[in-house]
């Protein structure tokens, strides 16, 4: 009889090895394929991640731009596992950026948890250009700048911007976001500034708005003014402008001491005094009496004093304005006339307007120019100048005024030979 014991001997021992081997495989593959890395493409095995709301988000604003935080938690799968297999349990921390002015937003993203695949953490970079603040609105379309990123494509389609935000969080970012830009800035007084107190001071109010935030227009303005040494009343002046985005300003004679001021809006909006901020200056009181006097309100540097310009070219208007007085919505208008002379014992003729311009000031922009085809006439002309501190409106407005006279003269510029003088004569003499 044949005897197949040495073959059967050795099948037996392969065979149990390579059972043995199959149950260790088949104990070691989950956690294998738990643990597997992707690579900086987001390429590996097929995840599918579910992200929570976050349970802390905040925005602050400056200058402009706005910067998001976030943080939340959330969980990760594996497609190939099934439903009995681990799940991956996360904390995400979330950055955003959006610059209003060039329109470009900066995300990143960081994964961590006690998962071996979490280890070193996940991570997503971008920058996009955005036609509006993406994560204050949803839809608004980005087109990527750059990208990068350790964590699988399959977890989301950047950039994550506020797809994870429930539409109170929004809501809510948004409201913080409107209520940064409705505060209003003191610009003048400046902080720590001295001033004189022979003079009036100068209050210029300020609302820097973002192109995308639209307010109510026509706004009431409080401003709060308080001695912060002594026992002087508080001040305060109720500012009324129209125009979103524009100063509010006054003019208020003040005490000499150490002083501070700010200003909120009342309507339509009421904003918190304490989220205000105060700036601190101080009035000086005036010193000895030979100071020089105070500037007039307005003065007409050009043309002035009685000067003579030639006939046929343009003549520049150049005014001295009071700058304490000069804020928004301030005017300024010149009149030019042509005075005509008269016989003794005739009836006088009345000035012939001949010229008339009126400008808002930005700043002091207070040089203009009568054009020549104004100044047709030789002769003495007239020109006043009118300085309107609050604009040209209502049915009372103040105004300042300054007059002078000047003459246009055909032969300025040709020699003036004195009574008396004759030319030099030349002789040529015959050889």
């Amino acid at each position: 009889m044949y005897r197949h014991k040495p073959r059967s001997h050795g099948h037996f021992h392969l065979q149990s090895a390579v059972t043995a081997l199959a149950v260790l495989l088949t104990f070691m593959l989950p956690l294998h394929a738990g643990a597997m890395s992707v690579d900086k493409e987001g390429k590996g095995p097929a995840w599918s991640a579910t992200w929570n709301a976050p349970t802390v988000f905040e925005v602050s604003v400056k200058n402009g731009n706005r910067t998001y935080a976030f943080k939340g938690t959330g969980q990760a799968v594996l497609s190939s596992e099934t439903q009995a297999g681990p799940i991956r349990y996360f904390d995400y921390t979330i950055e955003g950026f959006y610059d209003v002015n060039t329109k470009t937003a900066k995300e990143s993203l960081k994964v961590t948890g006690s998962d071996p695949v979490f280890n070193p953490p996940l991570e997503f970079n971008g920058t996009y250009t955005c036609s509006a603040d993406p994560w204050l609105n949803r839809n608004t379309p980005c087109s990527a700048v750059s990208q990068s990123r350790s964590i699988p494509s399959s977890w989301f389609v950047p950039p994550m911007r506020n797809k994870i935000l429930t539409d109170q969080q929004i809501a809510s970012l948004k409201n913080n976001v409107v209520t940064e830009a409705k505060k209003l800035v003191i610009i003048e007084p400046r902080q720590n500034a001295s001033y004189k107190a022979k003079n009036p001071v100068a209050f210029m109010i300020r609302q820097y708005l973002p192109p995308d935030i639209t307010l109510v227009p026509a706004q009431k303005i409080r401003l709060q003014i308080e001695q912060i040494d002594g026992a002087e009343e508080k001040i305060i002046r109720d500012l009324s402008a129209t125009g979103s985005g524009s100063y509010w300003g006054a003019s208020i004679d003040m005490k000499p001491g150490k002083w501070r001021a700010r200003a909120y809006s009342i309507q339509p909006d009421f904003q918190n005094p304490n989220e205000a901020e105060w700036r601190t200056f101080t009035v000086t009181a005036s010193e000895a009496l030979s100071e020089p006097p105070l500037q007039p309100a307005i003065t007409i540097v050009s043309p002035g004093n009685g000067k003579s310009f030639p006939h046929g070219n343009p003549v520049q208007i150049k005014l001295d304005i009071a700058p304490h007085l000069v804020k928004p919505g301030s005017s300024a208008e010149v009149f030019v006339s042509k005075i005509h002379e008269t016989a003794p014992g005739s009836w006088p003729k009345p000035p012939t307007s001949v010229y008339t311009k009126s400008w808002p000031l930005s700043g002091i922009s207070t040089t203009k120019s009568i054009p020549a085809s104004a100044l047709t006439e030789t002769g003495k002309y007239r020109i006043e100048a009118v300085f309107y501190p609050d604009g040209k409106t209502g049915s009372s407005y103040t105004s300042h005024k300054a007059a002078s006279t000047f003459t246009v003269n055909k032969h300025q510029n040709k020699l003036q030979l004195k009574p008396g003088f004759q030319k030099p004569g030349f002789k040529f003499q015959n050889k």
